[in-house]
This record gives structure tokens, sequence and C-alpha cells, in this order.
């Protein structure tokens, strides 16, 4: 949202964004690997393979699909969302 109102491309801001987390993603799997939790789990290499490649296709697709969405729509109702989930999580957490 900062670069839009920055005046930058949406498009070019959305992709910006989603590359922006494939370090943190790497780093956590690399933090996971090197401390053993992955190691650890119990799991086969082929249920791991599997999981990995499901949730890289399934995110490919996400990312595609926000791409659009950020192109040729307005995204005050997803403000909107976003701010009656906030409020939602807020009220479930204090009572």
């Amino acid at each position: 949202s900062s670069s839009v109102m920055l005046g930058i491309d949406r498009t070019k801001a959305a992709r910006f964004s989603f590359l922006m987390v494939v370090p943190l993603i790497l780093a956590k799997m690399a933090m996971d690997i090197y401390s053993g939790d992955v190691s650890g789990s119990g799991l086969g290499a082929g249920v791991l393979i599997t999981g990995f490649l499901a949730a890289f296709v399934s995110g490919i697709i996400a990312c595609a699909w926000m791409i659009r969405l950020v192109k040729r729509a307005k995204l005050k109702y997803f403000a909107f969302y976003c701010l009656a989930a906030g409020i939602a999580a807020i009220l479930l957490t204090t009572f």
C-alpha cells in the first residue's frame, strides 16, 4: 500500500511485495533444517517433498490471483475486510 501511495504501479508493487517474502521463507526453511526440526519430524522424504511441491504450486497460484486482483480491483473493500478482521481478532483475544 505504501508503494501505491508513492505512485508506483500496482502490479510492480504487488510483485515486489511477494518477492520480498522469498528470502524470509528460504531462511526459515534453512533454520528448520539446520536445527533438526525437519529431520526429527519422523516424516519421510517423499512426504516432505510432496508437501513442498503442493505448497509451492498453491503459493504460485495464490500470488498470481492476488496480482490480478490488485491490478483490477479497488482495495478499499479489502481494507474494510482487514479492519473487520483486526477488530474481531482483538475482541476474540481480549474476552
